[in-house]
């Protein structure tokens, strides 16, 4: 870690900008604009100027924007270590906002990958030291987090609740974009209870939001969870519109996950279609994409679906096997829904008929 941070830059990524602060600047306009390939290549410069050796915080600035980059290109590894010594250096020099935004930020990738119970017990630390410095807009922020995590582990009504304060705080400090991300929060917990109608007004909502304050990212989330509330409906043809406009209009996605997502809902789309054999294709690349970049969360609701695709094909052993990789994988992640649920596939498929 350290010989990665120490060794010096080429100083031909950015010519005429040597200073750290201005590198730092730059970065983060690239990051917000979804290009973190030209950022790390600033970052690298700014983590060797001496600006960067001499100012503790700003070295802790630009390694947490290093955690961001390679968060956006899903390299977990990497965007942990990166977002960890940031958070120690914050610490040491008492920038609890910038240790609790570490925090935060590791809680959402730990979210991501599907580690609830390590997202919660950071986006507690996080809340703490929010605290520490009376910032309730960032709190918000955290609290935005845990909510989803209560979602994620079955707590529905728990987490709307959580989400409904988020947006109270968001709304009153005039942050638009947070309050589209709660937003979409909502839509996915009431999707969940099964409130449909309530679910699309709420994503079509952020999804508003998204498109006047041009947040990229939130527009692919909004686009992928609208169709999975189509399909939930079972209006596969207003599903599949959703899925091939996000394709349409978001060409070249960011995040490998985000691409994966869609692959799993065009599998279940084929699924439902009954083009079988288009289905197995498509989630094959999706489970492979899941494995290689670590989204444990969704390998098992692949799993789950590849179960689901062998059940209609009338492959029962496959499908019980699969249900089996599913329930084990949900157990292993915390998430207890997933896992109840794919142990009561299990009992229903065993009463199936010549199952």
């Amino acid at each position: 870690m350290r010989e990665l941070l120490t060794q010096k830059a080429n100083t031909d990524r950015c010519p005429g900008i040597q200073d750290g602060h201005a590198l730092l600047d730059l970065s983060r306009g690239w990051l917000k604009h979804g290009n973190p390939v030209v950022a790390l290549e600033l970052l690298k410069t700014a983590i060797s100027s001496r600006e960067a050796d001499g100012d503790r915080d700003l070295r802790a600035k630009v390694l947490k924007e290093t955690g961001r980059a390679y968060m956006m290109q899903s390299d977990w590894t990497q965007a942990e270590s990166f977002y960890l010594e940031a958070q120690r250096l914050f610490t040491d020099e008492k920038n609890f906002r910038g240790a609790a935004e570490c925090a935060r930020n590791r809680a959402n990738m730990h979210f991501q990958q599907g580690n609830y119970q390590v997202s919660e017990q950071l986006c507690e630390q996080a809340i703490e030291w929010a605290s520490e410095i009376n910032d309730y807009a960032l709190r918000a922020t955290i609290s935005n987090t845990l909510g989803a995590i209560k979602s994620a582990t079955g707590d529905l009504r728990e987490s709307i609740s959580i989400f409904r304060l988020c947006l109270a705080d968001f709304e009153s400090s005039g942050n638009v974009v947070r309050r589209g991300y709660v937003l979409l929060n909502i839509g996915l917990t009431q999707t969940e209870l099964g409130e449909h109608v309530e679910a699309l007004s709420s994503l079509n909502e952020a999804l508003a939001i998204a498109f006047s304050e041009k947040d990229t990212h939130l527009v692919e989330i909004c686009y992928q969870n609208i169709s999975k509330c189509y399909l939930a409906q079972n209006e596969i043809t207003l599903a599949r519109s959703v899925v091939d406009t996000a394709r349409r209009i978001l060409p070249g996605l960011n995040s490998k996950a985000l691409a994966a997502e869609l692959d799993l809902i065009d599998g279940r789309i084929l699924r439902l279609m009954s083009d079988f054999n288009g289905a197995a294709d498509v989630l094959e690349r999706t489970l492979h994409t899941a494995v290689e970049n670590n989204l444990t969360a969704l390998e098992a609701d692949t799993l789950r679906e590849q179960a689901e695709l062998e059940k209609a094909r009338g492959n029962f052993d496959p499908a019980a096997a699969k249900w089996k990789a599913a329930a084990a994988q949900y157990k292993r992640i915390g998430m207890d829904k997933g896992y109840k649920d794919a142990i009561q596939a299990l009992k229903n498929l065993a009463r199936t008929p010549h199952a």
